[in-house]
């Protein structure tokens, strides 16, 4: 089934490579987001597949969201894109980072976070501030898992405005880990299809920091410890949940974007100590 949408109904979500369209269906309270850059909807799906496999729900206090791939009639033409049920309760806003410690001190997070002189104190001073302002005394553990996720799946657009909490009435809670969409290599644009996976992933650098995915993870879970634990996945088991998720896409690309998405869960696992 092709999901209707129309174009004054959509959202512009903003990230750091642009804007991407997605609706809120409040029949079936769920949001939709279209493919913008590349195979941002494939990415999301199989990445909320394969962290049904780790040890988030199972024994953390957090969260995911689920994604599934659709297909959407959007502008006049058939588009892919993803759906996942809307998280947020009558009340609840989501809260960035930026916003909540523009709140607090008066002037904008980059600016503090440039005056700390290394990794280790921007990252604990995020992570500890935000405990304090929201009470949420397990934020160092979800940030280090949120670091660890974007790792195993290299998604280089974790900015300060795509780490967040939920808010009701003055009352903070835990925000699923949700927006993957930009790992996998899924943006052709910044990550072109016809450059071999191997010598993309080693250029990507990790956000918010500026620096090396190996670097965050491991300054992080100094810090408070790993979170995460994953399952390391065979070639075949990678292919056995790609399948479905490749019918959304031309018969030309499948096989590239299997090839990328492999490569890069064959490759970081192995630096996310995946089990």
């Amino acid at each position: 089934m092709t999901v209707k949408f129309v174009t004054n109904e959509k959202v512009a979500e903003t990230s750091s490579k642009g804007n991407q369209e997605k609706w809120l269906d409040k029949e079936t309270n769920k949001w939709y987001k279209l493919d913008q850059f590349g195979y941002e909807a494939l990415a999301e799906t199989f990445i909320s597949k394969l962290l049904e496999k780790s040890n988030i729900e199972s024994e953390t206090p957090f969260t995911f969201v689920r994604y599934e791939p659709e297909r959407m009639h959007v502008h006049g033409r058939d588009r892919t894109g993803c759906a996942s049920k809307n998280f947020l309760e009558d009340g609840q806003s989501i809260i960035t980072l930026n916003h909540l410690f523009s709140r607090q001190l008066g002037a904008p997070l980059k600016d503090k976070l440039e005056r700390l002189s290394s990794d280790k104190k921007r990252i604990q001073y995020l992570a500890e501030a935000t405990a304090e302002y929201t009470g949420l005394a397990e934020f160092p553990q979800y940030l280090t898992l949120l670091f660890e996720t974007d790792a195993l799946f290299l998604n280089d657009d974790r900015h300060l405005n795509n780490i967040a909490v939920i808010e009701q009435n003055g009352k903070f809670r835990y925000c699923p880990i949700f927006d993957n969409g930009a790992g996998l290599l899924s943006n052709v644009q910044f990550s072109p299809m016809d450059i071999d996976p191997k010598g993309l992933i080693k250029d990507i650098v990790a956000r918010p920091f500026h620096t090396s995915f190996n670097r965050q993870i491991n300054t992080a879970r100094t810090l408070y410890g790993a979170q995460l634990k994953m399952p390391a996945l065979t070639r075949t088991e990678i292919m056995e949940l790609l399948i479905p998720m490749l019918e959304y896409y031309s018969v030309r690309d499948r096989s590239i974007i299997a090839d990328r998405v492999t490569e890069c869960v064959l490759t970081r696992q192995k630096f996310n100590q995946c089990v």
